[in-house]
């Protein structure tokens, strides 16, 4: 009977401290991300991309630059005829300008996806982490479709198929359907996480280039700050125009 005992008990230990591997092997690398974070930098880091892409820029995105509502020139009768679509139609923000934001993003981590949480026009995205590859017949779309793996504690983020209608940050820089584009989650320490964003689209750039955002770990939840015209006219006259000295 003892003899008996000791064996249910050595079992039932073994079975324990197998599912506690289990689990620790499926939830730690995702776990290790989740929370809400807020990117560093003035504004909506207005430079980040634009400042490597002038460089890179094939002419058609240079001339869509140029006529953007931030860009435009009237003095060289440039006019600004390619408004914003965020601000003018509440359009999505697609990838990567929604992680160019001075507003926080929330990471769920899940078995088989990451769902990342904007709080800036209250998206969302699915990242699959489940091993499938991109479908062939894909359908262009505001989000594209993303994949993702771990390189070690590193989530890394794989997109595909957008269509061409948002821009990729704040100033107004194009893109073509051919993007593609690559993220790079990892954190550094408790409060910090780092992120490269990889720009690849053949169509508007020479060559692909990274650029890199540090994030901060907040004990907050994200709010829901939905895209509404009003909303957006007052956002769009807070960056847009420059600020008035009191008492002029």
């Amino acid at each position: 009977m003892r003899k008996h005992s000791r064996i249910t008990v050595l079992a039932l230990l073994s079975f324990l401290a197998s599912v506690s591997i289990t689990f620790a092997q499926a939830a730690a690398p995702g776990q290790d991300l989740a929370g809400v974070w807020k990117g560093g930098g003035r504004g909506s880091n207005r430079d980040l991309i634009l400042k490597p892409a002038l460089k890179l820029m094939l002419p058609w995105v240079q001339a869509k630059l140029a006529t953007t509502d931030l860009n435009a020139d009237p003095s060289r009768e440039i006019y600004a005829t390619d408004p914003d679509p965020f601000l003018e139609s509440c359009d999505p923000l697609g990838v990567p300008r929604v992680l160019l934001t001075n507003t926080p993003i929330k990471i769920v981590p899940a078995p088989s996806e990451v769902i990342m949480f904007y709080e800036r026009s209250h998206d969302f995205r699915e990242i699959y982490t489940d091993g499938r590859a991109h479908p062939k017949d894909l359908d262009r779309s505001w989000w594209g479709h993303s994949i993702g793996r771990w390189d070690g504690n590193a989530l890394v983020v794989d997109t595909i198929g957008f269509n061409d209608k948002t821009w990729l940050d704040w100033s107004g820089v194009s893109h073509s359907d051919a993007l593609h584009v690559v993220e790079r989650y990892q954190r550094m320490d408790r409060n910090t996480m780092r992120l490269d964003i990889t720009i690849d689209d053949p169509k508007a750039f020479t060559q692909p280039f990274t650029v890199t955002r540090t994030w901060t770990l907040k004990p907050w939840d994200i709010a829901q700050d939905i895209c509404t015209r009003a909303n957006e006219q007052h956002f769009e006259q807070g960056i847009v125009e420059p600020a008035i000295t009191p008492g002029k």
